[in-house]
């Protein structure tokens, strides 16, 4: 049986955007951003982009799960999971609703007519 090769590609911040090598290995098109991490043979090796790694690479929320540390692929803490997902959601927007209650309230306040409940 042939040995089969396994590459990763971080990005900058050194989280395993994906994993290819083995009967894929063609998929790789810019082979000088790719980082070898392992060499064998079956499954784990020839199929690695679902068998290589024991969970996906990246999160239900869309963190990655991996990172390279000098050179060899390790699971991100929970805490680096966590923080990755928050910047991963998308910031509130203001809705039509909102948009008209800040043009009536600016109206308002411009014409000297707020209706402000003393107590």
């Amino acid at each position: 049986m042939d040995t089969s090769k396994v590459y990763v590609l971080p990005n900058g911040d050194g989280y395993i955007t994906r994993v290819d090598g083995g009967y894929t290995i063609g998929n790789i098109t810019d082979p000088e951003n790719w980082v070898l991490i392992d060499e064998g043979t079956g499954d784990r090796y020839n199929l690695c982009q679902g068998n290589y790694f024991p969970l996906p690479i990246y999160t239900e929320g869309g963190a990655y799960r991996y990172k390279l540390v000098d050179g060899k692929p390790a699971e991100c803490t929970a805490e680096e999971i966590a923080a990755q997902e928050e910047a991963l959601m998308p910031v509130p927007t203001a809705t039509d609703a909102d948009r008209l209650e800040a043009q009536v309230m600016y109206t308002a306040l411009m014409t000297d007519t707020l209706l402000i409940e003393e107590e």
